[in-house]
């Protein structure tokens, strides 16, 4: 879809051609403006007179640049913050990027109640938990001295500078929200939550019959690993979940040997 409109002044020869595209791989709409100024002209090599033709795009695209494709899975406050900066950055507004990115590590740290008295210390913090590494630590702090720049000192940011940050930004919430998750559908990971242990027992008592008295380890098996020696904890929790009726494919059997171990284990009876 293409519309021209010319300018009706004699004097001023100029025209602006609107263009509605759509991508041919994600199929996103844009909007494409050419201004074409002919009274702004010159030869090329062979003589023929070229005029001066400006572009503008809206959304203005980031070159070289895949925005996180799974944005939905990031918290809403991050999610927001995340695409607000992106957009502030796409249309130039360096400075505002420089506070945006800031803001991230902040609404970060918010989420995942990393405490401390000023950004600095939650950051540190973030790598004392774990969540990142020392040298992930480090990069954000630059990001950090970026972002008190650009509000404290009104240092607007260069473009280069802000392309980095957008990639360490951007590993960021990789590395936090989304690689678990494309792990956690295709390899054995570690369970640390009663839920997914729920998800992963649910599975595993397919495999039995009804009445089958058994310890744990029995239905579980291999998977066992994945508890990452936490099976007295997700135990107890499923016992507490069985006696409130909140997990009825099992009840809760007496405690005993079970084949060659010397141990006594507490059974549970597949309903």
């Amino acid at each position: 879809m293409a519309k021209t409109i010319n300018n009706d002044e004699d004097d001023y020869k100029i025209s602006w051609k609107y263009y509605m595209l759509q991508c041919m791989g994600c199929e996103s709409i844009s909007f494409r403006i050419e201004t074409h100024d002919y009274e702004v002209s010159y030869p090329d090599e062979y003589e023929n007179w070229i005029h001066e033709i400006t572009v503008e795009v809206y959304p203005k695209p980031l070159k070289n640049h895949s925005p996180i494709s799974e944005q939905y899975n990031l918290p809403s406050t991050i999610r927001t913050v995340y695409k607000e900066t992106l957009d502030a950055l796409k249309n130039e507004c360096n400075l505002l990027a420089g506070v945006g990115f800031r803001a991230v590590i902040e609404a970060v740290c918010n989420d995942k109640k990393i405490t401390g008295k000023n950004l600095a210390t939650q950051i540190d913090n973030l790598s004392k938990n774990r969540l990142i590494t020392e040298s992930e630590a480090k990069r954000l702090h630059a990001v950090r001295f970026l972002g008190n720049d650009s509000i404290h000192e009104i240092a607007v940011p260069k473009k280069e500078a802000l392309i980095v940050v957008l990639e360490i930004i951007e590993h960021l919430l990789r590395n936090i929200y989304l690689i678990d998750l494309h792990a956690k559908s295709v390899l054995d990971t570690f369970i640390t939550e009663f839920e997914d242990f729920e998800d992963l027992l649910l599975r595993k008592l397919k495999q039995f019959n009804a009445g089958d008295d058994y310890p744990l380890a029995k239905y579980l098996d291999k998977d066992i690993r994945r508890l990452n020696n936490q099976l007295t904890k997700f135990e107890q929790e499923l016992i507490n979940a069985i006696n409130n009726g909140d997990f009825p494919k099992l009840s809760v059997g007496a405690v005993k040997r079970f084949g060659n171990n010397p141990d006594q284990l507490q059974h549970f009876i597949k309903q």
